[in-house]
């Protein structure tokens, strides 16, 4: 398959996402937004950056993890599934799309200052000639982009310097309030210009053609995010002291009226030029980006095959561009120009809000693929701040944003209930770490799983998940269980649903030293060990079907905690371990290579005997001591403790351990008294805590426990039923 070529540099990466960003916001949008808020216009894009800021930062963050091809389309499917993708990438599309109208509207109104030449067929042949350069290529784009760039802001900040030494303070109004229409006006019209930031991460539609994107991505997004706001704030700023509000007050050429103010006709005619120029590169940055949408969309099979097919020639989308140019014809001809820069604004504020979440959803569930090579500080507090301001501005919004949700979402729903829903079967992250319906139930027969033999069957199944520590630890408590029995090692490598699987590249070096690892530990303990490594898309559904195709008593796998960087303490098969058919391992390794003393934790459960029984087994082929632990309240009678120590000694009766005791442990909270206890052993061994869904989440009991103790760790989910 046919790929898009890295030729864009971290320069380039800034261009075009500023010539997509300084140019109808610039040149049209302040007389449109001064009539809702007043002298406070510039404030208004200064509180709309940081706004953006937050959705900035996690789309290059995002945008590191997935260089790829559609930008925001990619995060939104890969991490909701495909039909919030499609909504969003067709929402995505026709919002650029409106974006580059936008900036082709005013194009026209500038061009009528020079000549009489008639605004739709001008708008036309401009976005024609837009469609043939995107055709031709993107480094070909950029390196047209750069010189219009550099003209305009030498330009426009000449002009500015120079009205503000030569402004007459009787133009100026003075005694206007800050805040014409109050706060309210004020909110509205800074979700307004919510549009005029649109290109600042319109360049991660474009991923797959930057060069090092894990550093030029994130550098490029914030550079052009903070040159825009210095540009706008400054240009807003002395419009409104320049040109009295009144005047200033629904006028969509404001620059051309700025040089009128400063230097007369000619003054005005340079303007204009500037303006048009720029705006149709904006036009063309808009046309760029949106183009790359369907293109990566049709690569998933959420639109039709010809739409991803790159050209021959010039290796760039052409369909597609060819479609995007004739949305932008359609919307000049029949949309007016402040419903069209509202309707992007709206679902632009909507798709920043949702990237957000994105970044929590794929950091707080240890996807595996994501690993991005720029990382959110403060996080989660950036995002969080994102999503509350988006809500917060789409309040102050509306009924448009209803209207825009409506005329924008439509066509993704109908798109993907048509044409993407028969052909595609992902879920997304979303989807693949919420509760599993198809997994509760046991399926009757299950013939294969990936490449596993499951006519060989295993007690054991060692699950591993990605690179992870104290691997021999795991194979050797599979060894213990498994009474030298068939054991089954599996490794597990999650990837994205749209890579195929054939697509993976030869093993990698920490796999082999695993696989050499677990050879040996098979000959040194004369155990039975297949090793396995598998790529999958669902690493929940693989999981399942190996415990049920293999028929396992037994599954070992490592407790991972919370993440340096996480909020939560998510476990890699979370939810699922609850509801498989079979014994789970949760081992923590503290570093203990030789296992003499065995504490094992009661707690006056159903499952203590059968706790205790495992704890025993591991202690038995370990020649360890075994200490049964329960911890007693300060005000239990002595009858109670001899209530608790005959039951404990019954259970024990049939314990292997020669050297066995019992000890009661009291304090003030239960878990302090068993981790302070635990410094004394090697291997502590309980089971898991029933904790509900909100402190399995955060901190639980258990995983306080996990954390602290002063050993290593064996936590048993035992299912009902089972046998030890």
């Amino acid at each position: 398959m046919k790929k898009l070529e890295r030729s864009l540099n971290l320069k380039s990466v800034i261009v075009i996402s500023l010539s997509a960003m300084l140019g109808s916001g610039l040149f049209v949008l302040p007389g449109l937004v001064v009539t809702q808020t007043g002298p406070s216009i510039w404030f208004s894009y200064l509180i709309a950056a940081l706004c953006v800021l937050p959705a900035a930062i996690s789309k290059a963050e995002l945008a590191t993890a997935m260089p790829s091809s559609g930008g925001t389309y990619v995060y939104l499917e890969r991490t909701f599934g495909p039909f919030f993708g499609t909504i969003a990438g067709i929402g995505l599309w026709l919002s650029l799309l409106l974006k580059s109208s936008f900036a082709l509207i005013g194009l026209g109104a500038y061009l009528s200052y020079i000549a009489h030449v008639p605004l739709i067929e001008t708008a036309i042949i401009i976005s024609l000639v837009i469609m043939v350069i995107n055709i031709l290529g993107v480094s070909k784009v950029s390196k047209l982009l750069s010189v219009i760039l550099f003209v305009m802001l030498a330009s426009i900040g000449g002009l500015c310097l120079w009205a503000m030494v030569v402004r007459e303070t009787s133009s100026t109004v003075v005694h206007e309030t800050f805040f014409s229409n109050g706060l309210g006006g004020f909110f509205r019209s800074t979700a307004t210009v919510f549009v005029a930031f649109a290109g600042v991460t319109k360049v991660a539609a474009i991923a797959e053609e930057v060069k090092n994107p894990g550093r030029n991505l994130p550098r490029g997004i914030l550079i052009s995010l903070f040159v825009a706001t210095v540009v706008y704030c400054g240009v807003t700023f002395v419009l409104s002291k320049v040109i009295p509000l009144n005047e200033l007050a629904g006028d969509i050429k404001p620059i051309i009226t700025l040089g009128l103010k400063v230097g007369g006709e000619n003054l005005g005619y340079f303007a204009a030029i500037i303006a048009i120029i720029t705006m149709a590169s904006v036009a063309n940055a808009g046309v760029l980006a949106a183009s790359r949408f369907p293109f990566a969309m049709a690569r998933d099979q959420l639109l039709p095959p010809i739409l991803g097919k790159l050209a021959s020639s010039f290796l760039t989308p052409v369909w597609s561009i060819v479609i995007s140019s004739l949305i932008v014809m359609a919307s000049i001809v029949l949309l007016e120009v402040d419903s069209i820069a509202k309707f992007a604004s709206t679902f632009m504020i909507i798709i920043y809000g949702l990237e957000s979440v994105a970044v929590i959803v794929l950091r707080e569930n240890r996807v595996q693929w994501y690993q991005p090579e720029y990382k959110t500080r403060f996080y989660p507090f950036v995002q969080i701040f994102g999503i509350l301001t988006s809500l917060a501005l789409l309040l102050y919004m509306g009924v448009i944003v209803v209207k825009a949700l409506l005329v924008i979402s439509i066509p993704g729903l109908l798109l993907y209930f048509i044409y993407g829903r028969p052909r595609v079967n992902r879920k997304g992250v979303v989807g693949i770490r919420a509760k599993r319906k198809d997994l509760t139930e046991v399926a009757p027969i299950i013939h294969h799983v990936e490449n596993i033999d499951l006519t060989v069957g295993a007690n054991v199944v060692v699950a591993f998940f990605g690179k992870q520590k104290a691997s021999d630890m795991l194979v050797e408590i599979g060894v213990a269980l498994s009474d030298r029995g068939n054991l089954e090692v599996v490794h597990l490598t999650e990837i994205p649903e749209q890579t195929d699987l054939d697509d993976i590249g030869d093993e990698p070096a920490y796999i082999r030293s695993l696989r050499r690892r677990v050879k040996a530990i098979s000959d040194q303990f004369q155990t039975p060990i297949t090793f396995e490594d598998i790529a999958t898309h669902d690493m929940y559904k693989s999981i399942h079907e190996i415990s049920l195709g293999l028929h396992c008593e037994w599954l070992v796998t490592s407790w991972q905690g919370r993440a340096r960087d996480a909020l939560t303490f998510h476990d890699p098969i979370g939810w699922l371990r609850d509801h498989l058919h079979c014994n789970v391992i949760t081992f923590r390794d503290a570093g203990v290579r030789y296992i003499k003393k065995v504490m094992v934790i009661v707690r006056n459960h159903e499952s203590d005997a059968r706790v205790i029984d495992t704890a025993d087994h591991f202690a038995d082929v370990a020649g360890a001591s075994l200490t049964v632990t329960k911890f007693v309240k300060k005000n239990d009678s002595d009858e109670i403790k001899d209530m608790y120590h005959k039951k404990i000694s019954q259970i024990c009766e049939t314990c292997r351990s020669e050297n066995r005791s019992i000890n009661f442990l009291t304090g003030e909270k239960e878990v302090d008294a068993f981790v302070t206890a635990s410094i004394e052993f090697d291997l502590l061994v309980f089971g898991a805590f029933p904790e509900s869904g909100v402190k399995k989440l955060l901190h639980s009991e258990q995983d306080r426990l996990m954390a602290k103790a002063g050993c290593s760790v064996v936590a048993l989910q035992l299912r009902s039923g089972s046998v030890s």
